[in-house]
């Protein structure tokens, strides 16, 4: 580190000497999943505004409204020759029901859901209950959405999304954004999916009955918003992260930990008069988990004329190591690399286009954007056990929580400090970093392609 003011030593030494970040993740993970919708999430606002307010953090509330969805009953049955079983399953978020009948089909394997495993089957999919798993494809990673628009595509019945990670868990997420989806979708675990595999193999036709009872009123819901004047008052960075998680877990790594981050750093802040050199705005965005649905209205209906940048944490505590990604903004990735030194330890920096986040609907109107994240030590795991059940605060020890805050409040401060900014994009940009990135096709499929 260079030239580290008295100020930042001594918010340093307080992060360290406390383990009060470790016990703001604890009470936002013992209100329940914060999912949206739901008391938990209420509980949650509630939370965040008291606590600003209670530091003298100037605090708003941002309301809108989204197409909602509560998760009702799910059952998933198989039969066959050998065996005819009950199997846990959960409704993935915003999948619709089956409207009180029970949907019975031949259930067949998709693999990994890219379009180049499909139309190897493509003419088996049509009426048939599709299994897909949460692994790499053939096409590499692709986000669950996109494989959920593929199997629709390819004329599935019912959706049937399966864990490619140990440990009876089922995954869940949403298959559209801010709409419900056109075809019933459920999360079963690995052991399952690998019992049923087998069954296949040897029978060759397997049958499968899913029952799903989801309720999709219209809701409304808000952004928690708050600021610390800067030097240059008129220069705004937005730091953001979702404080909504789903509704089978604490969602202690997605998201609760980075929202207690952005939580102690505004008290830290007040607390040794810290001054920025621009102006930060911290947003704790709702309804992340239904598609990246409250940072995309926020950024088409408020004036952003102000945003210099946007710096996202999603998962910022879970892995020690950390993740910062550019969005393709060669500018962004080279000036990274520049102040690598002036961080608490070194990140991985790579120009990755993160599109499932809430950096992506400031990246649209050309902003530039970085996300970071914990770096999981094996990539193969995916979301490891994010979006299930396991996703609770007992993975996070205090030193993780405490190197993380520490690592974001050094890193915005460095980052506030350069001298320039990088530029803003064009939508000419912004379009051909995408297509250079081979993204035009995904995220036509997914709904969040918003040029001709």
């Amino acid at each position: 580190m260079n030239e580290v003011s008295e100020i930042n030593e001594r918010i340093l030494g307080r992060i360290f000497s406390e383990d009060v970040i470790y016990e703001r993740i604890k009470d936002l993970c013992l209100m329940g999943s914060r999912f949206s919708g739901t008391d938990s999430e209420k509980e949650a606002q509630d939370y965040m505004l008291h606590f600003l307010r209670s530091y003298s953090v100037y605090v708003s509330e941002y309301e809108f409204e989204y197409q909602g969805w509560i998760r009702g009953d799910c059952s998933f049955e198989i039969e066959s020759s050998k065996i005819s079983q009950e199997f846990p399953a959960i409704s993935l978020v915003l999948a619709p029901s089956t409207n009180g009948e029970t949907i019975e089909g031949t259930i067949i394997d998709g693999g990994g859901g890219s379009e180049t495993e499909l139309k190897r089957i493509q003419d088996s999919i049509p009426g048939k209950l599709l299994m897909i798993n949460s692994g790499d494809t053939e096409e590499g990673w692709l986000h669950r959405r996109i494989k959920y628009a593929n199997s629709v595509d390819f004329g599935a019945k019912v959706f049937v999304f399966a864990n490619h990670n140990p440990g009876q868990l089922f995954p869940t997420g949403s298959v559209r954004s801010n709409r419900i989806g056109e075809i019933p979708a459920v999360g079963i675990s690995k052991e399952t999916y690998e019992l049923i595999k087998e069954i296949i193999k040897k029978e060759e036709v397997v049958n499968c009955k899913v029952n799903v009872s989801n309720e999709t009123p219209k809701l409304t819901s808000k952004h928690i918003i708050w600021e610390i004047p800067g030097e240059i008052e008129d220069e705004v960075i937005v730091i953001g992260g979702h404080y909504d998680g789903h509704d089978i877990a604490q969602g202690a790594v997605d998201n609760a930990a980075s929202i207690a981050t952005i939580l102690e750093l505004a008290r830290l802040y007040q607390r040794f008069n810290y001054v920025p050199k621009r102006t930060l705005r911290f947003i704790a965005f709702a309804v992340e988990e239904f598609g990246v649905v409250g940072s995309t209205i926020y950024t088409n209906d408020v004036d952003l004329s102000d945003v210099v940048a946007m710096i996202n944490l999603d998962g910022l505590v879970g892995h020690i190591p950390k993740h910062i990604t550019c969005c393709g903004i060669e500018e962004l990735f080279t000036q990274m690399n520049k102040l690598k030194n002036q961080m608490l330890y070194d990140p991985k920096i790579s120009k990755n286009i993160v599109t499932a986040s809430d950096n992506y609907p400031f990246f649209l109107k050309g902003i530039p954007n970085i996300c970071i994240f914990g770096e999981k030590p094996d990539p193969r795991v995916g979301r490891g056990y994010g979006h299930t059940s396991a996703d609770t605060f007992d993975k996070i020890t205090r030193l993780d929580a405490k190197l993380s805050l520490a690592f974001a409040f050094i890193f915005i401060d460095a980052f506030n400090r350069m001298e320039i900014m990088p530029k803003r994009l064009s939508e000419s940009e912004i379009v051909r970093i995408l297509k250079d990135a081979k993204l035009e096709d995904q995220l036509k499929l997914l709904e969040k392609w918003p040029f001709k």
